[in-house]
């Protein structure tokens, strides 16, 4: 088998077929951008939850009643639900902040952001705690059994606000693999269609190459590898897409939730990874789009 024929046909219908190599350049640029920007969406996601999670705990406040007259958490009320929690299966740690400590820790995080709040704030207006560390801080329900006891005022979890930050994340993300689903039936569609138009154009001389000998994959080889070789340049230029918009446009924009860890980064070592299965997809898809329509094209 001469590869240099094949090769020398390939780029010959490459060129044959400039406007339609450009246009499925580009829409498998897109779809294989927004594939990635999927995965990186996703790691993004994972990371920002590990950042969350490190910090996040549970806060078991305790009626008026019992936060003026505990100051240690020695009292009945108090004890009994430190011992329903204490060593309990799921709890990390626990730590009992009295009426006073809660005070004096709102004070430390509010007198110099908003002073007139502090001053506002009454020391017995903020309830006596428990501070709890889950070992999963996305599962509550080792809590469960002190929730409805009458001394309990409330339980505040600080994970609810981290619940609906990562539910917002996992849309955006659904909605990428969403529209690069749509780009990747458009990049399909192209494929075959330019498939089909280079058979077509040498039809005649695909048939006097069958008559002579030549074996089907012989004959077909160059239409698979333009498909393959379009998708390889698409995967380029999406990789490009993907360097450029993280140095000149998420970095700009995102800067100062990175500064304040509110979300994590995405660096540029997470697209070095992501690129090498984007490609091997796109090329794919590719390969296995133009051989079906080579078999359903190209009977004899």
């Amino acid at each position: 088998m001469r590869l240099s024929f094949v090769f020398r046909e390939t780029f010959r219908g490459l060129g044959r077929n400039f406007t339609m190599t450009i246009a499925l350049v580009i829409t498998t640029a897109i779809s294989l951008a927004l594939l990635a920007t999927g995965f990186l969406v996703t790691k993004v996601t994972e990371d920002t939850k590990a950042i969350y999670l490190d910090r996040v705990e549970v806060m078991v406040q305790f009626d008026q009643e019992t936060s003026a007259a505990d100051a240690d958490c020695s009292s009945g009320p108090c004890r009994e639900v430190r011992e329903l929690l204490d060593g309990a299966e799921g709890i990390e740690s626990l730590t009992f902040r009295s009426q006073e400590q809660s005070y004096q820790r709102f004070v430390e995080v509010f007198e110099d952001t908003d002073p007139q709040l502090v001053a506002e704030t009454s020391p017995d207006a903020l309830p006596a705690a428990l501070h709890i560390r889950l070992e999963d801080p996305l599962d509550t329900s080792p809590l469960d059994p002190i929730r409805d006891l009458p001394q309990v005022e409330a339980v505040v979890d600080q994970a609810d606000d981290l619940r609906g930050a990562v539910e917002n994340l996992d849309a955006a993300r659904w909605a990428t693999f969403l529209i690069a689903a749509v780009q990747a039936i458009a990049s399909i569609f192209l494929i075959a269609n330019m498939v089909q138009m280079t058979a077509y154009n040498r039809r005649d001389e695909m048939s006097i190459m069958r008559m002579v000998g030549a074996s089907r994959w012989y004959t077909q080889a160059p239409f698979i590898l333009e498909a393959a070789i379009a998708s390889l340049l698409g995967a380029v230029v999406a990789g490009v897409g993907l360097f450029l918009g993280k140095e000149f446009l998420i970095d700009k924009a995102l800067q100062g939730l990175y500064d304040s860890r509110l979300i994590a980064p995405m660096s540029t070592g997470d697209i070095w990874e992501v690129l090498p299965v984007m490609t091997l997809i796109g090329v794919f898809f590719a390969i296995i789009t133009a051989e079906i329509t080579l078999r359903f094209y190209v009977r004899k």
